[in-house]
């Protein structure tokens, strides 16, 4: 196992997608939570002041299926199973073994785009590429991930299309990840280590 790893690749990975509500435990010591705690402070101060109100900014597209998503990102959604959070999940290729469940170690690889197209980060273009390693149920990370990765087999590559509700939600990931941003995910099960939990 490697589960002593800290590369820095691995520290940003769980950084992006440590869940917003989740920080509020940072009770922990970890020095990702910590930052992660200061960032969600800095980002709630300088939010748009619309942002802050319960009512959606005018302009903004919150439904799915009303947003052009880029060409190259291949985003069908009447091609995807919707869930009932209203996450969209498309398997690219099947895995073989186990589902994983609650409380299995994973290794997810993933590239994660913003609806126009831009990359925001990929386990792949870390230095060393190395995939996420997360305990299913027990990491905090953001809902979309979680429900996504749920399930999947070794070898399996979904595409996933979060809502921002399932992403970073009304104040985003400045400034990678403006506020009500809905996120378009592609991830791989590189190992998977079943505990029996699940």
């Amino acid at each position: 196992m490697r589960r002593d790893r800290t590369s820095n690749g691995i520290r940003a990975a769980a950084t992006l997608l440590l869940a917003p509500l989740a920080i509020a435990c940072a009770g922990d010591g970890t020095e990702d939570a910590a930052g992660d705690a200061a960032d969600g402070a800095e980002s709630a101060e300088e939010a748009p002041a619309a942002a802050m109100t319960s009512g959606v900014p005018e302009g903004v597209i919150t439904d799915l299926r009303e947003i052009a998503f880029a060409d190259e990102l291949a985003v069908a959604l009447d091609a995807m199973e919707e869930t009932e959070s209203g996450l969209f999940i498309q398997v690219l290729q099947d895995g073989s073994g186990p589902p994983a469940g609650y409380g299995d170690e994973m290794h997810v690889h993933y590239t994660v785009w913003l609806p126009n197209g831009s990359k925001v980060d990929s386990s792949h273009d870390h230095n060393p590429p190395e995939p996420l390693e997360m305990i299913l149920g027990s990491t905090a990370l953001i809902d979309g991930w979680v429900e996504g990765v749920t399930g999947m087999r070794m070898g399996e590559r979904r595409k996933l299309v979060l809502p921002y509700d399932l992403a970073y939600g009304t104040e985003g990931r400045p400034p990678a990840i403006p506020a009500y941003s809905p996120l378009v995910f592609e991830v791989e099960l590189a190992e998977h280590i079943p505990t029996g939990e699940g």
